[in-house]
């Protein structure tokens, strides 16, 4: 079920997206230094977690490998936003003279694209669309 806003009620609207050497120690560090607990763990082929969903209190740190390209940043980390729809948010983005890319749907459900703003940082702007099982 989705919240007034679109989203699944356990996400917020932006949520930091991290990418880290090892999943797995990262999710056990989070853990243990902060109290972080696991929300949605889903593993690789090779049976290691390659993205995790970390909460503490009402905010999602989500976790993904460094480098890999089937991520929505290709493996870099990022500011992951749900907005109304990607594709007027793009709109606006690219006349405040943001760096874009295309939008695309992504095969986990949500339609992203890729804001670089003026200081360089990445925002993954999402439009969630379906939940989609991971493969």
């Amino acid at each position: 079920m989705l919240n007034a806003s679109g989203l699944a009620p356990e996400m917020q609207a932006v949520n930091t997206y991290l990418t880290v050497a090892n999943v797995n120690a990262s999710i056990e560090f989070l853990e243990k230094a902060f109290g972080f607990t696991r929300g949605v763990v889903l593993p690789g082929a090779d049976g290691q977690p390659r993205y995790a969903e970390m909460r503490h209190g009402d905010s999602v740190v989500m976790l993904i490998p460094k480098g890999d390209g089937t991520t929505a940043t290709g493996g870099a980390a990022a500011l992951y936003t749900y907005v109304g729809d990607v594709d007027k948010a793009l709109t606006k983005a690219r006349a405040a003279g943001a760096g874009v890319s295309e939008a695309e749907d992504r095969p986990w459900g949500d339609r992203t694209a890729i804001v670089t703003d003026p200081d360089g940082y990445r925002w993954v702007l999402a439009t969630f669309k379906k939940l989609v099982p991971f493969s």
